[in-house]
């Protein structure tokens, strides 16, 4: 008979999940930065306020993923770079915002590539399973065999 499972690997779970959807998210906001930004380039200027806008969007999903991934690391127990990746990103995303506003495009536009790739790591590390203990598979196993 199955064990049914406990309030907190329902939370972790649930955790899990939310910091996947997150990350997600985030992903999609920054892939789309850059076509925003060369919509704006045909003299659009409503492209233009959207990459802003945008901008801020995803800061605010960065402020959110940072207690999820903490969660997702400590109680989830998930892998200790979620978080590190996590409050580099809004680290980098921050100064990104504050370099647009002020057009310091040799600075805005490299950043941008490294918040792009630092993105699908997150997502990586999101959707990253980490191996059961040995320990816990031996205990399952045993209680299989046993009648």
């Amino acid at each position: 008979m199955p064990e049914k499972p406990t309030f907190v690997s329902r939370v972790n779970r649930a955790v899990r999940a939310l910091f996947a959807v997150g990350a997600l998210l985030h992903l999609l906001l920054v892939g789309a930065q850059p076509f925003l930004a060369g919509w704006s380039l045909d003299g659009d200027g409503d492209a233009l306020e959207l990459h802003g806008v945008n901008g801020s969007v995803i800061l605010t999903v960065s402020m959110v993923l940072i207690p999820l991934s903490l969660l997702r690391w400590r109680p989830g127990r998930g892998t200790a770079w979620a978080p590190v990746l996590t409050v580099l990103l809004f680290a980098a995303e921050t100064f990104q915002l504050g370099m647009g506003y002020a057009d310091i495009h040799i600075v805005h536009v490299p950043l941008g590539v490294g918040v792009v790739i630092g993105s699908f790591a997150l997502v990586g590390l999101a959707f990253r399973r980490r191996p059961e203990p040995a320990a816990a598979s031996q205990t399952a196993q045993r209680r299989k065999v046993s009648p």
